[in-house]
């Protein structure tokens, strides 16, 4: 297979713009600006958690990773280890290599649960990305304005007609900030899913089981995951856009990878190389700096 290192990030699809909202008179923008600044608090601050929940994900599978691959080296070499003064040990080899097949299976499955937890970090990030909007909601039985997250009036955008919210940043750039988040950690999440293919494709050779292609899921309701942050809409994972149609074609199911492409795939993950930490920080620096709180 090709390094992953050579694939190109994914840009996923982007929300449609939305167009502004009529000028509010002074009014409605002074009842609109409280709750709009509620809301984008709340937000952030679950983008914020989201971020970190990633993070811990992402740290905890690539221990899980490299407890896989050291698990998997170890047995493929046990028959030429040197052992010894315990080689002449009856059964020793064979009693070495279960202990050690069986802490790759359970590396197999922390892999997993660390991967799952990713994606469900990306959901977050996903869905806190998508509520920013404040729209207005004027009930019949009362005449005070009330606010929420869903359109009632097709001519409110809840943007507040392209008005600063706090300062400076309006309810679209303030979009745009969370967008740029959201794309960073998205094509991560997808590479992190080819290396996970190809780490938990290694046990499946061993079992006697067929390997796992780019379209079967990782784990049960993976799709259902994808579908509901808008990276999929059939039954199956499609490839990222933008990667070339030979990444995924290079892969060879019945071929072990080698000890030195092992290493690569470990290296790819521990160097996350579609986010940009200095620019994440920078965001939820200015982010923080328009609202006058800490998101840190």
């Amino acid at each position: 297979m090709g390094d992953p290192m050579e694939a190109e990030a994914a840009t996923p699809v982007r929300r449609p713009a939305e167009p502004s909202s009529p000028s509010p008179t002074p009014l409605s923008l002074r009842q609109w600006r409280p709750a709009a600044q509620r809301n984008l608090r709340n937000q952030w601050s679950r983008l914020l958690a989201a971020k970190a929940r990633w993070l811990a994900a992402d740290a905890n599978g690539r221990s899980h990773a490299a407890g896989l691959v050291n698990a998997y080296l170890s047995r493929r070499d046990m028959s030429g280890m040197d052992l010894g003064v315990l080689k002449d040990m009856p059964g020793i080899r064979d009693r070495a290599s279960a202990k050690v097949a069986h802490k790759q299976g359970q590396c197999h499955q922390m892999l997993l649960s660390a991967y799952k937890e990713m994606v469900l970090a990306i959901s977050d990030l996903v869905k806190a990305s998508r509520a920013m909007r404040c729209y207005s909601k004027v009930s019949a039985s009362s005449p005070l304005f009330k606010f929420t997250d869903s359109q009632d009036d097709l001519n409110d955008f809840g943007d507040g007609g392209g008005a600063p919210v706090y300062k400076w940043i309006s309810m679209s750039e303030f979009e745009n900030l969370a967008q740029e988040l959201v794309e960073m950690f998205i094509s991560e999440l997808q590479l992190k899913r080819l290396i996970v293919l190809e780490l938990v494709s290694i046990n499946l050779k061993e079992s006697a089981n067929p390997s796992l292609e780019w379209s079967d899921e990782l784990y049960d309701g993976e799709s259902y995951e994808f579908q509901s942050i808008g990276l999929q809409s059939g039954d199956s994972c499609p490839p990222p856009k933008n990667w070339r149609a030979d990444v995924l074609q290079a892969r060879q199911p019945d071929h072990a990878p080698s000890h030195d492409v092992l290493q690569v795939y470990l290296t790819s993950w521990l160097a996350n190389m579609n986010i940009n930490m200095n620019r994440i920080d920078e965001i939820f620096e200015l982010v923080g700096e328009e609202m006058q709180i800490r998101l840190c």
